[in-house]
């Protein structure tokens, strides 16, 4: 390991950090937020403030009606953003402990490398060559590719690791074998 392949078109070299942790971490959330559950507390959301705006404009029974379902819609809101920020900064904590729990094995430096038929990952414990139908979706969060492949195996790498092939080229490609697109997931 160590010297760029020749036959490769593409390779990648490097080591986890906890950064680049942080960020998978992160992504993996923001993906997991998203769609349908968002929707739902959206939806909540508007449906607490229009009841009690429409409060306004009744009296009696009606009054207390649209008050206790706006307020109890606003109180499940307000409990799901606490889960959720309560949960975000446990993880950072968890990602900064299972960094330090890894460390030496995150520090060895991985290469891949991507051939037109297949690709290859080795480190000191690991030589594996793989099809690229294996691969069942593919990430970019905000300059880290992350590869998912079947059989719950996590590959990421920040775009800068790729050291023969340009970035865009490589993100082309990838697409191209998987017969998948890239989706984008903003990290910041």
């Amino acid at each position: 390991m160590g010297v760029v392949k020749e036959d490769a078109l593409f390779t990648v070299r490097h080591h986890v950090t906890e950064d680049s942790l942080r960020r998978l971490e992160k992504g993996t959330r923001l993906l997991g937020a998203g769609g349908i559950g968002r929707k739902i507390l959206t939806g909540f959301f508007v449906a607490a403030v229009v009841c009690l705006v429409l409060k306004g404009f009744f009296d009696g029974t009606a009054v207390l009606i649209l008050s206790a379902a706006g307020g109890a819609m606003l109180l499940i809101c307000f409990s799901v953003f606490y889960g959720l920020a309560k949960g975000w900064a446990e993880s950072k904590q968890d990602t900064k402990r299972k960094y330090k729990e890894n460390q030496a094995e995150y520090e060895l430096e991985r290469e891949y490398r991507f051939h037109e038929d297949y690709y290859e990952v080795e480190s000191k414990y690991e030589y594996s060559r793989l099809e690229y139908q294996n691969i069942g979706r593919l990430l970019d969060m905000s300059g880290m590719f992350v590869i998912l492949e079947k059989g719950d195996v996590i590959r990421f790498f920040m775009k800068e690791d790729v050291k023969k092939g340009d970035p865009a080229e490589f993100a082309a490609f990838l697409e191209r074998k998987c017969e998948t697109k890239m989706e984008h997931v903003s990290v910041g």
